[in-house]
């Protein structure tokens, strides 16, 4: 019996080129419901206003407004489970890691090299999620109470570690930062999985941002304020996304109505 737990190098190979194909990004882009484009409409129209009510033009805020933008088309197909989120991701997720630096948050760094880097195991998983349920979007799953039990005892470890490091690094923020790579951890992994219980940390991750990014505001300027308003649009986002994902039916459905 073939073990379908083994890496499949045709699969992840498959998955590359969909997610930075082009036609795919232009298709998956242009397939998704009324309710999906007036969400995308709404949150980049609020992400320009914020740009150039500020008319703080500088290196930051032109930063800001690109990561924005990814970040809200790569959320508006994550909501709907489509696999070429992860090709806004990559590129979001690099910007992002910029902004991080050259905010001192080393917590946020930390938090998107590790988005970096999963953007590419998310692939592998989602493809192989999507060929197993011959369908165009990723079937959601459900967490057992073993995997709630780990990933809370996760979330310690690493949270006192990330803490300790960015005490020494001379961080700024530090208490609040230091939740975020535990929080994207599991997070990441869980969406990576298709786990619909990814949106509890993704509604925690955007709170915490959203003080983050205020105070960084007060202190920075204007230039930090369209990532402060990125984190209250991926907010009401996650609102959205969460909805659609515990509607939606589970992989283990899929799975029934093949076996009969």
């Amino acid at each position: 019996m073939k073990n379908t737990n083994n890496f499949d190098l045709t699969i992840f190979i498959s998955g590359m080129k969909e997610v930075f194909n082009p036609k795919e990004i232009f298709k998956e882009l242009t397939t998704m419901t009324l309710k999906d484009n007036l969400l995308l409409f709404f949150l980049l129209a609020v992400q320009f206003i914020a740009y150039f009510l500020t008319s703080a033009y500088d290196l930051m805020s032109n930063l800001s407004l690109i990561v924005g933008c990814l970040t809200i088309v790569n959320l508006i197909l994550v909501n709907r489970g489509r696999i070429t989120n992860y090709a806004w991701g990559t590129v979001s997720a690099i910007f992002w890691l910029v902004v991080a630096i050259q905010s001192q948050l080393f917590g946020d760094v930390f938090s998107q090299t590790y988005y970096v880097v999963m953007q590419f195991v998310g692939i592998y998983a989602w493809k192989k999620s999507l060929d197993k349920t011959e369908t165009k979007e990723v079937a959601p799953r459900k967490i057992s109470l073993k995997m709630a039990l780990i990933a809370l005892l996760g979330f310690v470890v690493i949270y006192l570690v990330v803490l300790a490091t960015s005490s020494h690094l001379n961080g700024q923020q530090i208490f609040l930062d230091a939740t975020l790579l535990p929080l994207a951890i599991i997070g990441q992994l869980l969406m990576t999985f298709g786990y619909r219980s990814q949106w509890l940390a993704w509604f925690l991750i955007n709170a915490i941002n959203i003080v983050i990014w205020y105070n960084n505001w007060q202190l920075q300027g204007d230039a930090a304020f369209g990532m402060f308003i990125l984190q209250i649009l991926m907010f009401i986002n996650a609102i959205y996304g969460s909805y659609l994902w515990f509607k939606k039916p589970s992989e283990d459905t899929y799975e029934t109505a093949k076996a009969k």
